[in-house]
């Protein structure tokens, strides 16, 4: 379940930033390596909530965007949701 999450959110981040998904791995940091920005974060967020359909919680999702974020962090706050695939 996580590794396919994982998957997806390689897909939109590299469909929304056009990254090869090759560089992307659970352990990306979407600040420090991807340099992400809050409008970014966003438009990844609301791809997810589209996909997923769940909604993620404002000041979660401000608290979320730090320089420690991973696509794993992202992963385990979805499942958190109940994403279950």
């Amino acid at each position: 379940m996580y590794e396919k999450i994982v998957d997806t959110i390689i897909d939109v981040i590299s469909n929304e930033l056009d990254i090869d998904p090759a560089d992307l791995n659970a352990e990306t940091s979407l600040t420090n390596d991807l340099k992400v920005d809050s409008l970014d974060f966003v438009e990844i967020s609301l791809a997810l909530e589209d996909i997923y359909g769940v909604s993620f919680d404002d000041d979660e999702l401000a608290k979320s965007m730090s320089a420690s974020t991973t696509i794993g962090d992202i992963a385990e706050y979805l499942i958190s949701l109940g994403v279950s695939e």
